[in-house]
Protein backbone atom coordinates (compact mmCIF):
# COMPACT_ATOMS: atom_id res chain seq x y z
CA UNK A 1 0.00 0.00 0.00
CA UNK A 2 1.32 3.68 -1.24
CA UNK A 3 1.45 6.74 0.97
CA UNK A 4 -2.14 7.71 2.63
CA UNK A 5 -3.11 10.74 1.05
CA UNK A 6 -5.88 13.24 2.14
CA UNK A 7 -8.76 13.32 1.91
CA UNK A 8 -9.09 9.20 2.81
CA UNK A 9 -10.87 7.14 0.79
CA UNK A 10 -13.40 4.24 2.26
CA UNK A 11 -10.71 1.45 2.39
CA UNK A 12 -7.95 3.49 4.10
CA UNK A 13 -10.42 4.80 6.47
CA UNK A 14 -11.46 1.53 7.61
CA UNK A 15 -7.44 0.57 7.94
CA UNK A 16 -6.53 3.57 10.14
CA UNK A 17 -9.62 2.96 12.24
CA UNK A 18 -8.70 -0.99 12.63
CA UNK A 19 -5.29 0.35 13.81
CA UNK A 20 -6.11 3.04 15.91
CA UNK A 21 -8.47 0.50 18.01
CA UNK A 22 -5.69 -1.66 18.30
CA UNK A 23 -3.76 0.67 20.81
CA UNK A 24 -6.33 3.72 21.46
CA UNK A 25 -7.85 2.21 24.69
CA UNK A 26 -4.54 1.00 26.24
CA UNK A 27 -3.09 4.76 25.04
CA UNK A 28 -5.91 6.74 26.93
CA UNK A 29 -5.89 4.27 29.89
CA UNK A 30 -2.37 4.79 30.72
CA UNK A 31 -2.60 8.62 30.12
CA UNK A 32 -5.12 8.85 32.56
CA UNK A 33 -3.74 7.09 34.50
CA UNK A 34 0.14 7.72 34.73
CA UNK A 35 0.04 11.62 33.18
CA UNK A 36 -3.15 13.34 34.59
CA UNK A 37 -4.19 13.63 38.41
CA UNK A 38 -7.65 14.78 38.90
CA UNK A 39 -10.07 15.16 41.34
CA UNK A 40 -13.66 16.60 41.82
CA UNK A 41 -15.35 16.99 44.85
CA UNK A 42 -18.67 17.86 45.63
CA UNK A 43 -18.97 18.45 49.43
CA UNK A 44 -21.29 15.11 50.52
CA UNK A 45 -19.69 15.78 54.04
CA UNK A 46 -16.77 17.82 55.75
CA UNK A 47 -15.19 14.44 57.27
CA UNK A 48 -11.35 14.73 56.54
CA UNK A 49 -11.24 18.48 55.85
CA UNK A 50 -9.76 20.92 58.27
CA UNK A 51 -12.48 23.51 59.18
CA UNK A 52 -11.73 26.78 61.19
CA UNK A 53 -15.01 28.93 61.19
CA UNK A 54 -17.22 30.17 63.56
CA UNK A 55 -19.84 28.38 61.76
CA UNK A 56 -20.03 25.53 59.17
CA UNK A 57 -22.77 23.78 57.21
CA UNK A 58 -23.25 21.58 54.43
CA UNK A 59 -26.49 20.86 52.95
CA UNK A 60 -27.67 20.31 49.13
CA UNK A 61 -26.11 23.37 47.93
CA UNK A 62 -23.04 23.15 49.27
CA UNK A 63 -20.40 24.40 51.93
CA UNK A 64 -20.81 27.62 54.11
CA UNK A 65 -18.09 29.11 56.39
CA UNK A 66 -18.52 32.07 58.34
CA UNK A 67 -16.43 34.35 60.39
CA UNK A 68 -17.38 36.02 64.04
CA UNK A 69 -18.18 39.13 64.81
CA UNK A 70 -14.93 40.14 65.87
CA UNK A 71 -12.37 42.27 63.88
CA UNK A 72 -10.00 40.43 61.75
CA UNK A 73 -11.52 36.82 62.55
CA UNK A 74 -10.98 34.37 59.38
CA UNK A 75 -12.86 31.59 58.51
CA UNK A 76 -11.28 28.40 56.61
CA UNK A 77 -11.41 25.29 55.37
CA UNK A 78 -8.81 22.98 53.50
CA UNK A 79 -7.89 19.93 52.18
CA UNK A 80 -4.31 18.64 53.22
CA UNK A 81 -3.44 15.16 52.10
CA UNK A 82 0.01 15.36 53.42
CA UNK A 83 1.94 12.12 51.79
CA UNK A 84 0.17 12.23 48.51
CA UNK A 85 3.27 12.90 46.37
CA UNK A 86 1.24 13.55 43.56
CA UNK A 87 0.41 17.78 43.31
CA UNK A 88 3.03 20.10 42.16
CA UNK A 89 3.28 23.22 41.04
CA UNK A 90 5.86 22.01 38.18
CA UNK A 91 3.37 20.55 36.14
CA UNK A 92 0.71 22.34 34.48
CA UNK A 93 -3.13 22.53 36.49
CA UNK A 94 -5.98 23.47 36.40
CA UNK A 95 -9.04 24.60 39.12
CA UNK A 96 -13.11 25.10 38.93
CA UNK A 97 -15.31 26.03 41.23
CA UNK A 98 -17.81 28.59 41.98
CA UNK A 99 -19.14 30.73 45.35
CA UNK A 100 -21.21 33.12 46.59
CA UNK A 101 -20.06 35.74 49.03
CA UNK A 102 -22.44 37.34 51.93
CA UNK A 103 -20.79 40.68 51.45
CA UNK A 104 -18.49 43.00 49.50
CA UNK A 105 -17.83 45.70 52.42
CA UNK A 106 -14.77 44.76 54.75
CA UNK A 107 -14.00 41.52 53.67
CA UNK A 108 -11.34 39.44 52.44
CA UNK A 109 -11.61 35.87 51.13
CA UNK A 110 -9.62 33.27 49.14
CA UNK A 111 -9.50 30.59 47.22
CA UNK A 112 -6.76 29.13 46.19
CA UNK A 113 -4.23 25.89 45.46
CA UNK A 114 -1.49 26.21 47.85
CA UNK A 115 -1.32 28.15 51.27
CA UNK A 116 -0.97 31.45 52.46
CA UNK A 117 1.51 30.41 55.20
CA UNK A 118 4.81 32.05 54.92
CA UNK A 119 7.13 31.08 51.64
CA UNK A 120 5.10 29.30 49.94
CA UNK A 121 3.36 29.27 46.71
CA UNK A 122 0.02 29.39 45.59
CA UNK A 123 -2.43 30.62 43.02
CA UNK A 124 -6.38 30.95 42.20
CA UNK A 125 -8.63 33.94 43.48
CA UNK A 126 -8.95 36.64 46.01
CA UNK A 127 -11.80 38.58 46.82
CA UNK A 128 -11.13 42.23 48.02
CA UNK A 129 -14.59 44.30 49.31
CA UNK A 130 -16.53 44.05 45.56
CA UNK A 131 -13.37 43.39 43.17
CA UNK A 132 -12.68 39.64 42.57
CA UNK A 133 -9.20 39.26 41.30
CA UNK A 134 -6.65 36.29 39.89
CA UNK A 135 -4.02 35.97 42.40
CA UNK A 136 -0.29 34.25 42.34
CA UNK A 137 2.63 33.95 44.98
CA UNK A 138 5.79 32.63 44.18
CA UNK A 139 6.64 32.28 48.21
CA UNK A 140 8.03 35.66 48.42
CA UNK A 141 5.76 38.09 46.30
CA UNK A 142 1.74 38.39 45.30
CA UNK A 143 0.76 39.13 42.23
CA UNK A 144 -3.42 40.02 41.63
CA UNK A 145 -4.83 41.17 38.42
CA UNK A 146 -8.43 42.47 38.36
CA UNK A 147 -10.97 40.82 37.36
CA UNK A 148 -14.56 41.94 37.85
CA UNK A 149 -16.75 43.83 40.12
CA UNK A 150 -19.23 41.12 42.07
CA UNK A 151 -22.53 41.39 43.86
CA UNK A 152 -23.33 40.08 47.02
CA UNK A 153 -25.17 36.83 47.51
CA UNK A 154 -24.49 35.97 43.87
CA UNK A 155 -22.81 32.46 42.34
CA UNK A 156 -19.76 33.04 40.60
CA UNK A 157 -18.40 30.21 38.22
CA UNK A 158 -14.38 30.65 38.38
CA UNK A 159 -11.44 28.90 36.30
CA UNK A 160 -7.77 29.03 36.59
CA UNK A 161 -5.37 27.36 34.13
CA UNK A 162 -2.43 27.16 35.07
CA UNK A 163 1.16 26.46 32.96
CA UNK A 164 4.20 26.37 34.98
CA UNK A 165 5.73 27.96 31.23
CA UNK A 166 5.06 31.65 32.55
CA UNK A 167 1.28 32.48 32.93
CA UNK A 168 -2.24 31.65 34.48
CA UNK A 169 -5.61 32.58 32.93
CA UNK A 170 -8.56 33.12 34.74
CA UNK A 171 -12.20 33.29 33.69
CA UNK A 172 -15.11 33.82 35.35
CA UNK A 173 -18.59 32.65 33.99
CA UNK A 174 -16.70 31.04 30.98
CA UNK A 175 -15.24 33.95 30.19
CA UNK A 176 -11.49 35.18 30.41
CA UNK A 177 -11.29 37.74 32.55
CA UNK A 178 -7.26 38.59 33.20
CA UNK A 179 -3.80 36.83 32.99
CA UNK A 180 -0.73 36.96 35.54
CA UNK A 181 2.48 35.93 33.70
CA UNK A 182 4.56 37.14 37.08
CA UNK A 183 5.28 35.83 40.25
CA UNK A 184 3.69 32.79 39.67
CA UNK A 185 4.29 29.31 42.23
CA UNK A 186 7.73 27.68 42.59
CA UNK A 187 8.49 25.40 39.83
CA UNK A 188 11.08 23.19 42.27
CA UNK A 189 8.98 19.87 42.04
CA UNK A 190 7.85 19.20 45.57
CA UNK A 191 4.67 17.92 46.80
CA UNK A 192 1.69 20.43 47.30
CA UNK A 193 -0.30 19.29 50.74
CA UNK A 194 -2.97 22.18 50.11
CA UNK A 195 -5.38 21.48 46.98
CA UNK A 196 -7.79 23.15 48.41
CA UNK A 197 -7.44 26.21 50.58
CA UNK A 198 -11.01 28.81 50.93
CA UNK A 199 -10.50 31.14 53.26
CA UNK A 200 -12.43 34.34 54.89
CA UNK A 201 -11.73 37.23 56.50
CA UNK A 202 -14.00 39.74 58.69
CA UNK A 203 -12.64 43.50 58.37
CA UNK A 204 -14.75 44.68 60.63
CA UNK A 205 -16.98 43.49 63.51
CA UNK A 206 -19.31 42.04 61.42
CA UNK A 207 -19.83 38.07 59.88
CA UNK A 208 -19.29 37.03 56.93
CA UNK A 209 -19.80 34.24 54.71
CA UNK A 210 -18.08 32.07 52.25
CA UNK A 211 -20.09 29.51 49.94
CA UNK A 212 -18.86 27.16 47.78
CA UNK A 213 -21.04 23.75 45.92
CA UNK A 214 -17.88 21.59 44.44
CA UNK A 215 -14.23 22.13 43.63
CA UNK A 216 -12.59 20.74 40.42
CA UNK A 217 -8.65 20.36 39.96
CA UNK A 218 -6.83 18.39 37.14
CA UNK A 219 -3.18 17.98 36.96
CA UNK A 220 -0.80 16.98 34.33
CA UNK A 221 2.46 14.30 36.11
CA UNK A 222 5.76 12.79 35.22
CA UNK A 223 5.88 10.99 38.16
CA UNK A 224 5.22 7.39 36.48
CA UNK A 225 6.38 6.86 33.11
Amino acid sequence: MGQLSYPLDQESKKIVERTVDEFLEQKVFDLIWKKTFHWLEMFDSLDGCHVVADASTIDYNGIAISTSNVNADTAYVQKTPSWQGLITFSQRSNLRSNFVISSVTNVTAYILVGNTYSGQSYYGFKIVNNVLKGVSFDGSTQKTVDLMTIEASTSYAIEARYSPAGKIIFLVNTVERGVITENLPSRIEVANVYPLNFSITTNTTAVKTLQFSFWEYLQSRNILR
